[in-house]
């Protein structure tokens, strides 16, 4: 704590405070807490000069004061850049003394430091390159002319800059700050390494850029070199064109196999649907088919149905003008029984009635009669009548009055028949006939 132009004041890591006496609490004074920047904090250590109306401060970069304006109240800082490792002073024992006239003695841990303020000159500095050094992949190490830009190959991308500032300062080091526009476009933090060395740069064009700085001086200027890195050559335009050429190539090659591709598959599918189209119309004509064989065989089963019927009848007339001629046969009165008798011989024996069996046995079982009748051309036209009723599936005793003769006489007829068609003995004659 110390009393500085009535003011009582003491200093921590967060600033330098000013006791508020009409309030009594300590407030932070925010132009004198710029003695010590964020960072730069050691002791607190602050040292009143009454006599001279100074106010002593130190940091890890500078040893400032504080004094009254020339042409105002408010107090300005002159800041001093010894840094603390040059002062090498025992933190939180900083001592300084007036000698005479603006001479200050300030004690270390070795020695003592004589400052003249009149003599502080604030000077500028200039900032130079001084070389550059490429170091290439295969080994090849060469320095660059630094006056010309230059081009490097792909290979030549490891370069290093070193620089420095034409001023000696005993208790003053230069620090440098450097970036590389195209790859590292941000200040680099300061340093007082005097060189940087860049490691696998990638193609492209670069500007190098360094400034300094001494104590709390800027240099003057900023040192700059332009350099440029060959795009290696799998990069290089020509390859780009033969890839851009390539792809195109690919491309339209891909293209055709696509559509060729799509083409068959097209193709495929057509036929696919094409098959399909013409399975659906087979489908669809052996329904039809189906539908025409039922219909037909309807038909068939209406017309045999209708044969049947006639065939029955003609049986049914027969028997009864047959019954009726036995009946006649044993009446007394045989002289007006014979015109009778006559009569029912006559229609028993009409081919009225054989006419209309055949034109419905031809509907029923069309060309039957006339395939048989080709395959056994000796038949008679009474073994045509015969072969029609063993295909209706007739027994003897069915067909005997059909043909107006006994049971017996029927079986005679059958084996007569038998021998034209040159059946085998165990072969049957209505299974012959049936599957014809």
């Amino acid at each position: 704590m110390v009393t500085y132009l009535d003011k009582i004041l003491y200093a921590s890591e967060n600033g330098v405070y000013n006791y508020n006496k009409q309030l009594g609490v300590f407030q932070k004074d925010s132009l004198l807490s710029r003695i010590f920047p964020s960072g730069e904090y050691t002791s607190g250590k602050l040292i009143a000069d009454a006599q001279h109306d100074k106010l002593w401060g130190f940091s890890k970069k500078n040893i400032s004061y504080v004094s009254p304006g020339k042409f105002s109240d408010k107090s300005v800082i002159t800041k001093i850049p010894i840094p603390q490792a040059l002062r090498k002073e025992m933190v939180g024992y900083e001592t300084i003394s007036f000698l005479m006239d603006d001479t200050y003695l300030f004690g270390t841990s070795s020695g003592y430091i004589i400052i003249d303020l009149s003599k502080i000159d604030l000077k500028s500095y200039d900032i130079a390159i001084n070389s550059i050094t490429n170091y290439a992949i295969d080994g090849e190490v060469f320095s660059v002319n630094i006056t010309n830009a230059s081009n490097f190959s792909d290979k030549e991308n490891n370069i290093q800059f070193n620089y420095s500032v034409a001023e000696y300062n005993k208790y003053l080091a230069a620090e440098y700050q450097y970036k590389l526009i195209g790859y590292y476009d941000v200040w680099s933090p300061w340093s007082s390494q005097p060189f940087v060395l860049f490691k696998n740069l990638p193609h492209g064009e670069y500007t190098f850029k360094v400034r300094s700085k001494v104590g709390n001086n800027l240099s003057n200027n900023e040192a700059l070199y332009e350099f440029y890195i060959a795009k290696p050559w799998h990069l290089s335009n020509l390859m780009w064109a033969i890839y851009i050429i390539t792809l195109i190539v690919l491309g339209v090659m891909v293209h055709h196999l696509y559509k060729r591709y799509y083409r068959k598959q097209k193709e495929k599918l057509m036929l696919k649907n094409k098959r399909d189209l013409e399975l659906k119309e087979l489908e669809s004509e052996q329904q039809l088919m189906q539908l025409k064989n039922e219909t037909l065989q309807q038909d068939i089963e209406n017309k045999n149905r209708e044969l049947a019927i006639s065939t029955m009848s003609l049986i049914k007339k027969n028997e009864f003008l047959n019954q009726i001629k036995e009946e006649l046969k044993n009446t007394d009165d045989q002289k007006h029984v014979k015109p009778v008798i006559k009569i029912i011989d006559k229609n028993i024996n009409t081919t009225d009635d054989w006419k209309f069996f055949q034109e419905a046995f031809n509907n029923a079982d069309k060309d039957f009669l006339k395939k048989i009748k080709a395959k056994h051309p000796k038949l008679t036209p009474n073994d045509l009548k015969l072969c029609a009723y063993l295909r209706l599936n007739l027994s003897s005793k069915e067909i005997a009055p059909l043909l107006n003769i006994s049971h017996r006489s029927v079986e005679v007829k059958r084996y007569r028949l038998r021998k034209k068609m040159h059946l085998a003995h165990e072969s049957s004659l209505t299974n012959y006939i049936l599957e014809l």
